[in-house]
This record gives structure tokens, sequence and C-alpha cells, in this order.
């Protein structure tokens, strides 16, 4: 299913985003799935937008505001039809599931502003989209950062310590079984478990702190590989100019750095991964005209 986001500002620029994935996050920040760096009024990860066949769930994070505004009622989650707007604070969002030629100029726009900036792909607000889409960035000198602690406390002291390595134990094995399905999930899971290796040594469990320093080489060697194996796959993507390849494993690996965002390699994968949806998105619209 195609979907499309549309995101138009105070100022009359707009921002246009393809949806990848069946749900993603739009925020300030630079790793949120539609990343909205100009948007200071909103959290990093604001919304959570999940696709359906009528439209898109948009549901705001937990204790974070402005929530979102749709035919003046206020909401902390709604379904938006397709062809539909909606606002947070200032900004306002327009979700379709048809190509951007075929888009019918939103209603709810009126300025000649901002109308003209509803039927272009500006580049205004991306960190640097400003080059030909043909220029996709070439690798970083930044290292790869590590992903995994290399050791985690105990959280708690004494009497409790006992309980807390039970409770990160099993919470790691949960977060362990989701890796495949959330890259943040793995990364929590080895942290948990590191954490739990801790607590039994603290209630002098040593048994029970090996069986759980096992589990966490398990995952951590699973998720070590996978970063590197994505790093590699991305190298020849680009080198052999396998666009839609390269995109796939930007995505991945921007997955495992969700938590290293403040990282200059982290930063680079994000403008990496921008650069080659737009080269997607510009790539789509040639073929169909």
């Amino acid at each position: 299913m195609d979907a499309y986001i549309e995101i138009a500002y105070a100022d009359g620029t707009a921002q246009r985003h393809r949806m990848e994935d069946e749900e993603t996050t739009a925020g300030k920040s630079p790793t949120a799935g539609i990343p909205l760096v100009n948007a200071a009024e909103l959290a990093a990860e604001h919304l959570k937008i999940t696709l359906r066949t009528e439209g898109c769930w948009v549901a705001v994070a937990e204790g974070v505001n402005p929530p979102i505004k749709m035919d003046g009622q206020t909401s902390r989650g709604a379904l938006i039809p397709w062809g539909t707007s909606f606002s947070v604070g200032s900004l306002r969002f327009l979700v379709t599931d048809k190509p951007f030629k075929d888009i019918a100029q939103p209603s709810a726009v009126s300025s000649p502003v901002a109308l003209a900036a509803f039927v272009m792909i500006p580049l205004a607000g991306w960190l640097i989209l400003t080059a030909p889409t043909d220029d996709i960035p070439t690798l970083t000198d930044a290292p790869p950062p590590s992903l995994l602690p290399e050791e985690v406390a105990c959280s708690v002291q004494n009497q409790e310590s006992l309980l807390r390595a039970v409770e990160a134990a099993e919470a790691a094995s949960h977060r362990a079984e989701r890796y495949p399905f959330d890259a943040q999930e793995g990364v929590s899971a080895f942290s948990l478990y590191e954490e739990a290796v801790s607590c039994y040594q603290a209630a002098n469990r040593a048994a029970d702190a090996t069986r759980m320093r096992r589990e966490a080489r398990r995952v951590g060697l699973r998720i070590e590989e996978d970063y590197q194996t994505h790093r590699l796959r991305l190298e020849r993507a680009l080198e052999r100019r396998r666009y839609d390849e390269a995109l796939r494993e930007a995505k991945a690996l921007n997955a495992l750095l969700r938590h290293r965002y403040d990282d200059p390699y982290a930063e680079w994968m994000s403008r990496m991964e921008r650069r080659l949806r737009l080269q997607r998105e510009q790539s789509v619209n040639a073929e169909g005209t």
C-alpha cells in the first residue's frame, strides 16, 4: 500500500514523505521515521503513525503536547481517513494513498504560497538534502559506535538485588524475542541481561550470573553480526548504485542506532537514509510523468 504524509509549516514551506513501513514516528529528532527537525514545538518522536486500510491511525506520544486537532476537535489519537488533514500545533499534516501528482489541493491550505508548497518536493528543513539526488553521500570517516554497553550496574542494592535480577532476566527474555521486529528491543535485552548479571552477583548467585552472562553474549553476538552485515551491505549497494538496496540497509542500521542518535556516525546514517528516500521518491515521480 502506498501512503504519503505531507507536512505544511506556518511559513508556507512543506515536506513530503512516503511511508516505507506500516508504522513510523514523526518528530523533531533526526532519527524519527519522519524527521521534522525545524519543528521546535514537537517532541523528539511526537507522533506514532500506523497504516490502516481506511487511512492512518495517528497517536500522540504519552505526556507530550500539543495534541492532534481535526475539525476543531482535539485528540490524543484518531483515525485519519485518506485525503484528510489534521494539525499539531502550527503544523498541518495531510495523509493520502495517492501519488502526489494526483492529489487535489488541500482545502485547509488557502494561501498561494502554501498551495505551491504542496505541489513540489521541497528541501527546506532537511539537514543535507540540498544537492542533486544522484549525489548520494559518500561513506563517512566517523567510526561506527558500539551499540552495546560494556557493563551495566544493578539498579538496586542489598536485599532487593535478587528480585531485580529475576525481573531483569524476565524482561530481557521477552525483549530478545521481539528483536526481529524492533532492533532496539534487542539492545534493551542485552542491557537487561547485563543488569541481571550484576544483580545476581550482588545476591551471591554465581551460577545464575553465569547463565545471564551467557544469554547476554548470545544476544550481543547476534546484534553485532547484524550490525556488521548491514554496514557491509550498505557499502556494496552504494558502490553499485543500487539505491533501493542501500535504503533498506540504511533503515536497518538506523533502527540499530536509534539510541545513539547523538553520535557522528549515527547522524550521518540518518542523513544518508533521508537522501536515499528522496532519491527514491524523485525516481517514482519521474517514472509517473
